[in-house]
């Protein structure tokens, strides 16, 4: 039996959803897994018979009893998703987990109506991996049927850092993210801390104390994030965007720990309990609220949250969470033999 997972090429460089999947399977192919590689492409209008054709290309190392992995969304379209899924199923006893990274009807508003089209999709799935048992509950609110599910809990971020640097307690909040899309990083007006915007273009205005430094290479950001220390933000003010960050798992925390960087995070965040009993960070329900427990934050208490970051950052940086979720997906695909078998969804 060989497992295969899907892998989206052909995306731009600084894509979070392609680097997401290739950093997935990077760590599958260690397990032993086979990559079966999709280049995004947009043709609408596509004949069966060349789709067909494509698909034999892309699956064309399956045989009958063996688990496919597919990352889920692909993004060219949940039809052309669905129909592979289908095509697949041609071969027989082939055990299918879908690897859910985003749904997009949850994502935009504007995609609502493509629900039933993705919840028809997990559910022709053995095994689903969601990033939260939050998601799961949802989709079952939505129509999904009762299936095993292994949860994620966190994204991984692999990276090499540097010991010789201890971020510091510099009361400073560090926010990587589209500064165009987020309306707090142009209200931000609080003398006492400076918010970094990893973001283009880079300036710097002294008079609300912000700073935008450009977009950074993801090695040289990580290593900017430490030497500038202070938190991480997780953070968003869009009221059907802050509604799916309370389900799914952010690349973007991942990162700042990844980096040694305590978070903040709001109370609603997935893995909140995770991150305040493994003093991870700041829990916080108002920006207000983050930058008074920033200021609160005493040396003492900020180194130990370092430690505990830096203990918790190198499962992150090794890959741990995505291994151990494909590693349970498959057992309970192959070994279960897709019973709904869920105990309390515990870590390594």
């Amino acid at each position: 039996m060989t497992v295969h997972i899907t892998n989206i090429n052909g995306m731009a460089m600084n894509s979070v959803a392609q680097n997401a999947q290739n950093m997935v399977v990077d760590f599958a192919k260690q397990l032993g897994m086979n990559e079966f590689g999709i280049y995004v492409y947009h043709w609408t209008e596509e004949p069966l018979q060349a789709r067909s054709t494509r698909f034999d290309g892309i699956i064309a190392s399956l045989n009958g009893g063996d688990t496919v992995i597919f990352q889920s969304p692909s993004w060219i379209a949940i039809e052309w998703d669905q129909a592979l899924i289908d095509h697949i199923n041609l071969y027989p006893n082939i055990k299918k987990i879908i690897f859910i990274h985003d749904v997009i009807p949850l994502m935009f508003e504007v995609n609502r109506y493509l629900m039933p089209q993705y919840i028809d999709y997990y559910n022709k799935a053995d095994v689903l991996i969601v990033p939260s048992k939050k998601m799961y509950n949802l989709l079952r609110e939505n129509g999904l049927k009762e299936k095993p599910y292994v949860v994620q809990h966190f994204w991984d971020h692999p990276a090499t850092v540097n010991y010789f640097i201890t971020p510091e307690n510099n009361k400073v909040i560090n926010f990587a993210g589209n500064a165009d899309k987020f309306d707090f990083v142009k209200t931000w007006n609080c003398q006492n801390i400076k918010l970094k915007v990893y973001s283009d273009p880079a300036n710097n205005d002294s008079e609300h104390n912000v700073e935008l430094t450009g977009w950074k290479h993801d090695p040289v950001l990580l290593e900017e994030l430490r030497q500038t220390g202070g938190f991480g933000l997780v953070w968003s003010e869009e009221p059907y965007w802050s509604e799916y960050m309370k389900v799914n798992a952010s690349y973007k925390l991942s990162t700042y720990l990844a980096a040694g960087l305590p978070i903040i995070v709001n109370s609603t965040t997935p893995e909140a309990e995770t991150i305040k009993n493994k003093h991870l960070g700041i829990i916080a329900d108002s920006l207000d609220e983050a930058q008074a427990k920033v200021l609160q934050t005493s040396d003492e208490d900020y180194r130990q949250m370092i430690d505990s970051v830096n203990n918790f950052g190198s499962l992150i940086r090794n890959g741990y969470f995505t291994k151990k979720a494909l590693v349970d997906a498959v057992v309970k695909a192959q070994y279960n033999n897709g019973s709904i078998i869920n105990p309390v969804d515990g870590y390594l």
